[in-house]
């Protein structure tokens, strides 16, 4: 007999990939999104979001960025542990761009402004979840900050 049936479950609980429809909103964690929401509705810069391993950080990120309504554009980097000019690939794709592989740095940011703008024209707000980016290498923030 293996665990599912054991405990009576149709699907497996816990997956690579947090899901959320299994999120359980207790108090902490509740208080928690409400404020990334008001943040991010508000339109911070930058909201750091810290905690033990395990303590539901990844799907936080999650629940916020399947929280955002159609007026939203979401991109997520689950690990930003790259270079500058790949992690800016890695963006261009969350924001549905297909960028040559041959694209400096300074014409692959302007692909990626001019995404921004024409959604900021369809009054469409954009925000970006980067998980885990303690990871980020130095020089990634250096390079990457405009």
């Amino acid at each position: 007999m293996n665990y599912l049936s054991h405990f009576g479950l149709r699907e497996p609980p816990f997956g690579i990939t947090p899901d959320t429809s299994f999120f359980y909103a207790g108090r902490s964690i509740q208080e928690a999104l409400n404020t990334l929401i008001v943040a991010v509705a508000n339109g911070e810069g930058f909201i750091k979001i810290t905690g033990e391993v395990g303590t539901g950080k990844t799907l936080l990120c999650r629940k916020l960025l399947a929280s955002l309504g159609s007026g939203w554009v979401s991109a997520y980097l689950p690990n930003p542990n790259l270079e500058p000019r790949t992690l800016l690939f890695a963006l261009a794709a969350e924001l549905r761009l297909s960028p040559d592989a041959s694209l400096d740095q300074y014409r692959l940011m302007g692909s990626i402004n001019k995404v921004l703008l024409d959604c900021a024209r369809a009054g469409k707000r954009v925000v970006l979840c980067m998980d885990e980016s303690q990871a980020m290498p130095l020089e990634t923030w250096r390079r990457c900050a405009c």
